[in-house]
């Protein structure tokens, strides 16, 4: 594939970046492309509708799948598919659009760029449409696997479930499906409650003002029928999440960021280590270990750097084996093990890592949480052990959805993630571990409680 000029991306402004001459404007909620446009005296240029972060992390994404075979569902004006072509350089990029004019933009860069052998732009095309959509894959891609697919399209529930459930099967084995804006229900009811109240959590908005601000703001049918029926894009990522604990080997590592949720196709775990071990952190020092500790993950938590562990068990480790750690045991006899007791014998202490190896259901790991999670420092790690047990087992024939299965803990902690307020930046799940990484905003350690984490206005997650 060729693309004109150099391919590196550099901002002019935090709204405003050059990709191998191409121009983009980010253009963020609400913000006129024309006013943007005229303020850098600019008459051509691709709109991108994601925030400067989102693009950032757009980057990092592309940067992982140079020469892929691609989807993209959403075309829009073309700025993204543009950006994609430039970035990853695929083998080939087939993009689908409901919308059946051709976006001229984006077909004069493919022309001007002699793209048309790899950007395949198709037009008329409803994501919801498996037949259609199916084949337009088999035939681009002549019956080779998908390795990385971004939902950027309708945004709403049964669209975009009907796209995953057709073309997750046709990726390859570590491919990757990521859906974008999966929490937009829940960013814009947190951006209109904090417009209409003050910032404290106890405030309320009713959901019918709720509803009436977001539908002065120019919300599509589609929008308001979504958050008036309590459809939430989040459904889906309950259902996956469910589909995983109950053991479906096709669903490997979930990540749950703010602007998406990343699903790889089959396991892609190496050697068994847990996600805090093979996702880039900083040097790790200072970690706390609540059960037993198993000699396997000593040499794991090892390789982190740390140097000193806590170890909160009812039996001390033997001698031998702690791979040059710094052990101080904590004992907490098996009658006495609840979190109030934990409290008492840490005191106020801060963690770089946290690891919860002990809860055996989901009241007991949420009490632990509740405990635990003002000890991890910001930017360090809470990692719970077992976490597909505390989802709750099916109960016969389930009309009402997967997301009653998910145990609060980790609706809340979605709803953390998605209320995009940097007290978590993401949630990842694979075989075994579930593993927080806590953001910059600081908790409070004495009368923290769960919900301080996060505010449901939909009751969305939470509803029962």
């Amino acid at each position: 594939m060729r693309v004109v000029g150099d391919p590196s991306l550099v901002w002019s402004s935090d709204d405003v970046f050059d990709v191998g001459g191409t121009t983009y404007f980010v253009v963020e909620f609400q913000q006129p492309l024309r006013a943007l446009r005229a303020s850098h005296n600019a008459a051509h240029g691709f709109a991108i509708y994601k925030s400067r972060e989102q693009v950032e992390a757009f980057v990092r994404l592309a940067a992982g799948f140079r020469g892929a075979r691609i989807v993209e569902l959403g075309i829009y004006e073309g700025g993204s598919t543009a950006l994609l072509a430039q970035l990853a350089r695929p083998e080939r990029l087939v993009a689908v659009d409901i919308t059946p004019e051709p976006v001229g933009n984006l077909e004069r860069f493919a022309d001007s760029n002699a793209l048309r052998d790899c950007v395949r732009p198709h037009y008329g095309i409803d994501q919801a449409d498996r037949q259609r959509l199916g084949g337009i894959v088999a035939h681009e891609f002549a019956g080779d696997p998908i390795d990385l697919v971004i939902d950027d399209a309708s945004h709403l529930l049964a669209p975009t479930r009907a796209s995953f459930e057709a073309l997750f099967p046709s990726l390859r084995t570590g491919g990757l499906f990521v859906i974008e804006d999966w929490s937009w229900e829940h960013t814009i009811a947190d951006k209109v409650f904090v417009a209409l109240s003050s910032e404290s959590r106890t405030s309320e908005v009713p959901r019918s003002e709720l509803l009436r601000v977001i539908e002065a703001l120019g919300a599509s049918g589609d929008m308001l029928a979504s958050l008036r029926s309590g459809e939430f894009l989040s459904d889906l990522v309950s259902e996956i999440i469910v589909a995983k604990a109950d053991g479906d080997r096709t669903i490997g590592d979930v990540a749950i960021r703010p602007f998406t949720v990343e699903i790889r196709r089959g396991s892609t775990t190496i050697g068994g280590d847990p996600p805090f071990v093979t996702a880039p952190h900083g040097p790790q020092k200072r970690a706390l270990h609540v059960g037993r500790l198993d000699p396997g993950l000593v040499s794991r938590i090892a390789r982190l750097g740390v140097r000193e562990l806590i170890l909160v068990s009812d039996d001390k480790p033997s001698d031998g084996g702690c791979e040059g750690l710094e052990v101080t045991h904590v004992r907490v006899a098996r009658s006495l093990g609840v979190p109030p007791e934990i409290v008492g014998a840490l005191g106020d202490e801060s963690f770089d890592l946290v690891i919860d190896g002990v809860s055996a259901d989901a009241e007991g790991a949420r009490d632990l949480a509740s405990v635990l999670l003002p000890g991890v420092r910001t930017g360090g790690t809470f990692v719970l052990r077992g976490w597909s047990r505390l989802v709750a087992p099916a109960r016969g024939a389930v009309t009402d959805g997967a997301w009653w299965r998910v145990p609060l803990l980790l609706r809340e902690l979605m709803l953390a993630v998605a209320e995009w307020n940097d007290t978590i930046e993401a949630l990842l799940l694979d075989d075994e571990w579930l593993t927080l990484r806590r953001g910059q905003r600081h908790l409070p350690t004495e009368d923290f409680d769960i919900p301080c984490l996060y505010r449901d206005h939909l009751g969305s997650l939470l509803r029962t």
